[in-house]
């Protein structure tokens, strides 16, 4: 099991700068099933005080939720991200994985100034499901996967490392 637990502190040096605290947390949990791997993994965070709307949480994308581009789920103060993950060694440095991600802003979309996810018309929460290929490489794990969203929308993503 792997948890991380990250604080972040923006401190007005100047008088015009803004103040706020960013927490963000992200569990990891592994276990074999016979030739097959389940991973599952949670994250969320909240932003304290005033912030910027580019310090918002991007909700959405290759390490959040695919099958949407990078943000397009929602932009909030808070966030939740949920995945399950299914791989399994093909041959080699070749892994099959099937997938399943959901994430929300958990209502927090109005909260960052100026409301850029309802300017946008981000739905606030969605999730995505698919499959992919990943090859092991002296860059680290390379990713290729399908995603479709709730929107029946569909994307491909590719990624070099493994998800954040």
């Amino acid at each position: 099991m792997m948890f991380v637990f990250n604080v972040e502190q923006g401190l007005p040096i100047l008088p015009e700068w803004l103040s706020f605290n960013r927490v963000t947390a992200h569990l990891r949990q592994c276990y074999e099933i016979g030739p097959a791997r389940l991973l599952l993994s949670a994250s969320g965070g909240h932003v304290v005080g005033n912030f910027s709307p580019h310090e918002a949480f991007a909700i959405g994308g290759t390490n959040s939720v695919r099958g949407y581009e990078e943000g397009a789920v929602g932009s909030g103060r808070s966030y939740a991200v949920g995945c399950g993950e299914v791989s399994y060694r093909v041959f080699g440095p070749l892994e099959g994985v099937v997938f399943g991600d959901y994430g929300s802003d958990l209502g927090s979309g109005p909260t960052v100034p100026g409301d850029p996810a309802g300017a946008r018309g981000k739905p606030g929460s969605g999730y995505g499901y698919g499959f992919g290929i990943r090859v092991d490489s002296p860059l680290g794990p390379l990713r290729f996967e399908y995603a479709f969203n709730n929107k029946q929308a569909r994307r491909f993503h590719f990624n070099v490392g493994y998800r954040t």
